[in-house]
């Protein structure tokens, strides 16, 4: 009797044990078993080359269901995607214009966009090196894999790449080990074999084949060579535009209260605008919001679309600390985006300004990030540019062909051609200064992407000589609105002239004992500026800011960027 109890107890003891394994099993271990052999090549296609590594290179493995295994590192150099590992918290981030593909350190956690799936397996960390399933999602990044079990072959291409094929002259391909007719014979094909072209070299030619075999061959022994086009390379195109007319944006300066709505009179030709409301505030990814639920619906009653602005507080530190980050990224990408939806706002603006040069790949890598996940729930994604030129912190760190790929629009902050502290007196925005600055980036961003920023400001320059040196002069500016300037202009003791080079009115004056000077921006120099996005055919008008502007200036806009 108790031999058969002990009997129960084990036979209980292994079924529990069983069951156990069976539910939680995938959650105790990672553990992948590999069939690499030790004689594996990989090999890296490319339009006119290839990349071989062994199984030695710890770069790649193959697990018993030949699921292949690559580094990221491979990912990004050769196969024309952007492939991100961060060592600190172990997380490999794959982006494209519409995927954001997560794989969480040894776990079974792997995420595309915000949704956690389970037909993807595991990333695997061998020595240090991560190691992404590439063929179980290579049709987001558009790859091609072939396992060559005979040979111990493992080829990927980008299916982005173009490749060269020749035929054969005679009836036998006869391919070399070397660049020479005594050379070993690699492989023998029929004629009807097509020759996969990689390179020449003085007469003979660098061939692949479909056995994975690198070999070479004289040229005169092909024919017919032609080039088989890769698939066009995706390119991100703006999920919203007005129907029939140009993007017309002003920011709505918000620093703690929001304003009364019930003041602001209406604005000819505007569709969007973009409050101020939100900025980094911790570099684990807390954010400071002062959305105003009022204000959106007294701008979607007026038919206006809500982009909020989300600022990095202009702190290099914090955004350093911020952007090298990958966990506090996804946290701030997750805040915004509940932040947006919740508010029945229409898309973001980034303003992320003072950053570090170092940090310029970073900045890309978050906006890759951000994107796809907003698009995918119908969030417009815009940025904050400066024209080109200046220092690291201003204007270098800004990668604007990059950015140019992956964002809806691009507002180019033309204005503070002379900034606040400038040592010399002139204008927020000449017009030559302006036409140059969206001459350069259109160089590297598409004009349907640009939005021309104008400012509703100028500055009051006073000039003050020094009294130990008559000829140095200490220059101090102030920010006055159209309504001010306005108001100076029409004293009886001034007189405007036509700056024709900086196409802007100017007046200089005297007032206690001190010299002023304005360059004004008006109806007029404002309609100067919009000619531009007729001329470039841009996107539309950014200005800075709302409140600052006389009243004609939105029907100045509007009538001529879309000549109603």
């Amino acid at each position: 009797m108790k031999k058969d109890n002990r009997s129960i107890i084990v036979f209980i003891i292994i079924s529990l044990i069983t069951f156990i394994f069976i539910v939680y099993g995938s959650e105790l271990s990672t553990e992948t078993v590999l069939s690499t052999n030790a004689g594996t090549k990989l090999i890296v296609k490319k339009s006119n080359s290839f990349i071989e590594y062994s199984s030695e290179d710890n770069v790649f493995i193959i697990d018993e269901e030949d699921i292949i295994y690559i580094s990221p590192d491979i990912l990004s150099e050769h196969l024309n995607t952007k492939a991100y590992f961060d060592p600190e918290d172990k997380i490999a981030i794959i982006t494209t214009l519409d995927k954001v593909i997560r794989f969480y350190g040894e776990t079974f956690k792997v995420k595309i966009n915000n949704d956690e799936v389970d037909y993807i397996k595991p990333m695997i960390i061998s020595d240090g090196v991560p190691l992404i399933p590439i063929t179980q999602i290579k049709e987001y990044l558009n790859l091609e894999t072939v396992i060559l079990e005979e040979n111990n072959r493992i080829i990927i291409r980008s299916l982005y790449d173009s490749e060269v094929v020749g035929e054969a002259v005679y009836s036998k391909i006869v391919l070399k080990k070397d660049k020479s007719m005594w050379s070993e014979i690699v492989e023998v094909l029929d004629s009807d074999n097509n020759i996969k072209i990689v390179g020449e070299d003085d007469g003979w030619l660098r061939v692949f084949t479909n056995h994975g075999s690198n070999a070479f061959i004289k040229k005169n022994r092909l024919k017919n060579f032609k080039e088989i086009e890769g698939i066009e390379m995706e390119v991100s195109s703006s999920i919203w535009r007005p129907e029939n007319d140009k993007i017309l944006l002003t920011w709505e300066s918000v620093y703690s209260k929001n304003p009364d709505t019930r003041q602001i009179k209406e604005m000819d030709g505007l569709n969007v605008i973009s409050p101020t409301w939100i900025e980094l505030r911790s570099s684990s990814g807390n954010i400071k919001s002062n959305v105003s639920k009022s204000y959106i619906n007294w701008a979607k009653k007026r038919g206006y679309k809500v982009w909020a602005l989300f600022s990095n507080s202009f702190d290099p530190k914090l955004t350093d600390k911020f952007l090298n980050n990958s966990v506090a990224r996804e946290k701030t990408i997750d805040r915004l985006l509940k932040l947006l939806k919740e508010n029945n706002m229409d898309g973001i603006n980034i303003d992320f300004e003072n950053v570090y040069l170092k940090n310029k790949e970073l900045l890309v890598q978050f906006v890759r990030e951000l994107t796809p996940i907003f698009h995918e729930n119908g969030l417009v994604v815009s940025i904050d540019v400066t024209v080109i030129g200046g220092s690291d912190n201003w204007s270098n760190f800004l990668d604007r062909k990059a950015l140019g790929k992956v964002v809806d629009y691009m507002a180019v902050m033309t204005y503070d051609e002379h900034w606040a502290t400038s040592p010399k007196s002139g204008s927020v925005a000449s017009i030559g200064w302006v036409e140059r600055g969206i001459e350069r980036i259109l160089e590297e961003v598409p004009a349907e992407k640009l939005l021309l920023g104008v400012p509703f400001y100028t500055r009051i320059w006073t000039e003050i000589p020094s009294s130990a040196n008559p000829d140095k002069v200490t220059v101090k500016s102030k920010a006055i609105s159209m309504k001010v300037a306005r108001k100076i202009l029409g004293r009886d003791d001034i007189t405007k002239v036509w700056d024709e080079e900086a196409g802007q009115y100017y007046i200089s004056y005297v007032e206690n004992n001190k010299l002023n000077k304005i360059w004004f921006e008006d109806a007029k120099s404002i309609k100067l500026k919009t000619d531009l996005v007729k001329k470039f055919n841009l996107a539309g008008v950014a200005a800075w800011r709302r409140g600052f502007e006389t009243e004609e200036i939105w029907s100045t806009i509007d009538s001529n960027i879309n000549e109603k």
